[in-house]
């Protein structure tokens, strides 16, 4: 039975839709172009592999891939990962294979030239948005200790991105229009936060999830245990992935008796969790966020002025005094 365009989620569509190439390789194409191919791929993957769709599981997806539910030649539960091509998206399998199912989703299989992973099935229903703050950063910090290896040579460095958002940053903070948006002398913090940070070195030995937040860490049932999923990595240093962990669960932050205290409670207990220094985690915070505001404001997104209130709250909460 062939995979049919009519059973790809709405919602998923219409997000995928959207996308456009981050690069002009080979293989990049815009969202439409790759949504068409996307049912071959499927078929293409379980014919590969000689996997069955698993019926009695849903579909998943998210903002890039698609996750279809499958059976392995010995009945054994998979997933298959089929991923619109982009840059985050690239070494992803190398990632996994470096991690080799500790602290991550097991990787089975592979074919990057179609972007399809065959991972281990975790359980879905299960995320670090179902615990409690408390258990959920704890969980967060034990990962990030777990997730800890050296560099790989595949990994894009952290000194490269930071040395181009300080400068990014130091040039919004000139520009009249991006400072009426957003707090001029936090662009000018967020600037000189990185440039300081380039420049002590030793950013670009370890390798990093940096998207490692409550809906990306997913139950593994056996042995009984959170798990990452879906890394975006960089050579890097493990206190530029606690961000994440601050802007997600953004209502339940916002429920708080007080946002400050409750945004630097987390940072604590993950730092506290990995063994991290948390003065280190609210620097690079503060520059993640300052920069995800001002691209957000370049791009004239539709949820820019709610993702320029929440980045001023973090950066309030990550100062310190």
């Amino acid at each position: 039975m062939t995979f049919s365009a009519a059973e790809l989620p709405p919602a998923f569509v219409a997000t995928v839709a959207q996308h456009r190439p981050d690069d002009d390789r080979p293989g990049r194409v815009d969202g439409e172009t790759w949504l068409r191919r996307l049912p071959g791929l499927v078929d293409e993957a379980l014919d590969r592999w000689s996997l069955t769709r698993d019926g009695q599981a849903p579909l998943r997806w998210g903002f890039t891939a698609l996750v279809v539910p499958v059976r392995r030649p010995r009945g054994d539960a998979g997933v298959l990962k089929i991923g619109w091509p982009h840059v985050e998206s690239d070494t992803e399998h190398l990632a996994l294979r470096a991690w080799r199912g500790r602290g991550a989703v097991e990787l089975l299989a592979a074919d990057p030239a179609s972007g399809t992973l065959l991972l281990e099935r975790l359980d879905a229903e299960r995320d670090l948005t179902t615990v409690s703050m408390l258990d959920a950063s704890e969980a967060l910090g034990q990962l990030l200790a777990r997730l800890d290896r050296p560099a790989s040579p595949w990994a894009p460095p952290l000194s490269e991105q930071l040395a181009r958002q300080a400068d990014r940053l130091a040039a919004a903070a000139t520009d009249a229009d991006v400072a009426h948006r957003f707090p001029r002398r936090m662009l000018q913090q967020a600037a000189s936060l990185a440039s300081g940070l380039v420049g002590d070195g030793g950013l670009d030995e370890r390798l990093v999830h940096t998207d490692l937040h409550h809906a990306n860490v997913l139950w593994r049932p056996q042995p009984g245990e959170w798990v990452a999923i879906d890394p975006k990595t960089v050579a890097g240093d493990p206190h530029w992935a606690v961000a994440p962990a601050i802007w997600n669960r953004w209502s339940g932050a916002l429920a708080a008796p007080d946002l400050r205290s409750h945004l630097s409670f987390r940072v604590e207990l993950i730092c506290g969790a990995a063994g991290l220094d948390p003065d280190r985690a609210r620097a690079m915070t503060i520059v993640r966020v300052a920069d995800n505001a001002l691209r957000s404001i370049r791009a004239g997104r539709d949820d820019v002025a709610e993702e320029v209130t929440r980045s001023v709250a973090i950066v309030k909460a990550m100062q310190r005094g």
